[in-house]
């Protein structure tokens, strides 16, 4: 049970993390498509590839299920 929250519910520490992966996917998901289709990448060695567009994707996923999955007060 976590101390002070009055209700006597435990607060999972993966809700936490969900929650921070699916902002910081939130906000690469729509910047890295940005970056691809108008061209405005990063001369790296393998831009071609997409990652951030990719990486805030995956993130996205990763923080939804965790959020959902440890969402506090579910039945």
């Amino acid at each position: 049970m976590a101390e002070g929250t009055g209700r006597g519910e435990a607060l999972s520490i993966w809700f936490f993390v969900g929650g921070l992966a699916l902002l910081y996917g939130l906000v690469l998901t729509p910047y890295g498509a940005w970056a691809w289709f108008t061209h405005h990448e990063a001369p790296t060695v393998l831009n071609q590839l997409h990652p951030t567009f990719w990486w805030g994707l995956l993130m996205s996923i990763f923080g939804a299920f965790y959020t959902i999955r440890f969402r506090p007060g579910k039945g």
